[in-house]
């Protein structure tokens, strides 16, 4: 048994859970809104630019991702605009002045992830698993910059038999106690329920 993480607030984004089915190079423009952290959940940005590392499709970085579809997966390596490994990328990163860096994604539409719930106003009951539900991020999608980790969480209260939503909760983590909002921020294996490589899947 690990850790019981369902009575702390510990946020860590959405890190792949089990294997890896694939993984794709994606480009951030230069001078982003929001910023870019390891294990962010990011959206397709419906096009694809020239960068000296060849063409490549980028990230929608004008807003967060919060209740929006086209979700592609979550951010596992970044890099700057020289390929060189990166903690994050920042909001307003200049870069080359064409990308503001790299990242690598793990995009393939049956990923499963593990996050935490955030826990606000109520948490995610066990009778919910197989419910959809939307991702959370604080403004500008600012994580961590001490250790470059994503600070993007499982909207707990918008957890619901409903088809427009962003992520299905597949299963909680087997050592996080999920019983009521006494234990708020359980830690949820998910998978993208509005991928942009996918059909959207309906509500449990």
């Amino acid at each position: 048994m690990g850790k019981d993480y369902s009575s702390s607030d510990a946020p860590f984004g959405f890190q792949p859970y089990d294997s890896v089915l694939r993984a794709n190079l994606y480009a951030v423009q230069t001078a982003p809104t929001i910023g870019v952290y390891h294990f962010d959940l990011v959206q397709h940005g419906g096009t694809a630019i020239s960068t000296k590392f060849g063409v490549l499709p980028i990230i929608e970085d004008g807003s967060v991702i919060d209740g929006d579809a086209q979700l592609l997966g979550s951010v596992i390596a970044i890099f700057d605009e020289n390929m060189a490994p990166a903690k994050y990328i920042a909001a307003a990163e200049a870069g080359d002045g064409t990308v503001a860096g790299y990242i690598m994604v793990a995009d393939h539409p049956d990923q499963l992830f593990l996050a935490q719930e955030d826990g606000a106003t109520n948490a995610i009951d066990l009778n919910e698993t197989g419910y959809n539900a939307d991702v959370i991020c604080v403004a500008l999608n600012a994580g961590s910059s001490t250790t470059g980790l994503s600070t993007q969480q499982i909207d707990s209260d918008s957890a619901a038999n409903t088809e427009a939503l962003q992520v299905r909760l597949v299963k909680p983590h087997e050592d996080d106690t999920v019983a009521d909002d006494s234990n708020p921020y359980a830690r949820w294996v998910v998978m993208i329920n509005e991928h942009f490589f996918g059909a959207t899947k309906g509500g449990a």
